[in-house]
């Protein structure tokens, strides 16, 4: 059976439609034509019953159409396992690193130990961009706030505290711990709502829950910009306690303390996770509890 054959055939059979199958594959419709009516006759099977406008599958047809499916996934399966084998395998990964940068980090040193033909690749993404590229394939793991996609699986690492942050010099800085209190008025610098929407609904909800009127400072794209704001004294911050921001930012403890967020590793659903993403996710796991 000829596989390209096979591939253009499920595109038919999805489409429903000669001339829109033949647009998606950038065939002309005449060519495509042909070539399943070489497919047919190679195979033996009747698979189309074919109206003077419209195509629909035989019985044949959907039969090749769903177990061609799976014929095509392990082929595609196992042409991944050959390519990794031969040239060695990367594994793709978005993070947000105020909240995962100490795991990724503990976590790719345990595994490159273990797996030396394995690289590694890292972007820091804002939740969006995260989000999009897992969808359309770019990534094959993100790890940060929980996002409830369509897809999606997730798996819990850690749970991570807020705190605030602040100028070395800010006159809160000498407190062992802030009040909630202390915070009404105050000028605030978050990330973007846009970008990193469940950092800002838990925010929201905290300041809500503690009746606190803080005035929005600015919106940012990232810690290290916020960071910048920080020192440049335009405002106090709510982080992770785990963030890293110099020397001339003071983190400290909230009262009440902020429901924490579950930090955790998502991977798209419909996509067969390979045996070296499972080991990479393994690690993950022990690096959440020891980083």
């Amino acid at each position: 059976m000829n596989l390209e054959h096979l591939r253009n055939f499920i595109e038919v059979a999805v489409e429903m439609n000669i001339s829109s199958a033949a647009k998606r594959l950038r065939l002309t419709q005449p060519a495509l034509s042909r070539q399943m009516a070489v497919f047919e006759n190679d195979t033996g099977w009747k698979l189309f019953e074919r109206g003077a406008k419209s195509i629909r599958l035989t019985r044949d047809g959907e039969v090749v159409a769903r177990l061609g499916q799976e014929m095509l996934d392990g082929v595609d399966r196992i042409h991944a396992q050959m390519r990794r084998e031969i040239e060695g395998a990367t594994i793709r990964i978005a993070y947000a690193p105020s909240l995962a940068g100490a795991m990724l980090k503990l976590a790719i040193a345990r595994f490159t130990q273990l797996h030396p033909q394995v690289q590694v690749s890292l972007a820091d993404c804002s939740t969006e961009e995260m989000m999009a590229g897992l969808e359309q394939g770019k990534y094959d793991l993100v790890v940060g706030v929980v996002h409830e996609q369509a897809g999606v699986e997730w798996q819990a690492l850690r749970q991570e505290r807020f705190v605030v942050a602040m100028p070395s010099d800010h006159p809160l800085a000498k407190k062992r711990s802030i009040h909630a209190s202390d915070l009404d008025q105050a000028k605030l610098l978050l990330l973007s709502r846009t970008d990193y929407p469940g950092y800002w609904q838990e925010v929201s909800a905290y300041f809500r829950a503690q009746g606190i009127n803080a005035k929005v400072a600015g919106e940012f794209d990232s810690l290290s910009s916020i960071q910048l704001g920080i020192e440049a004294k335009m405002g106090l911050a709510m982080v992770a306690a785990r963030a890293q921001l110099g020397k001339m930012v003071k983190l400290k403890k909230l009262d009440p303390e902020p429901a924490p967020i579950c930090v955790a590793a998502g991977r798209r659903l419909a996509v067969a996770t390979e045996p070296h993403i499972e080991a990479f996710l393994a690690e993950l796991k022990v690096a959440g509890e020891l980083a």
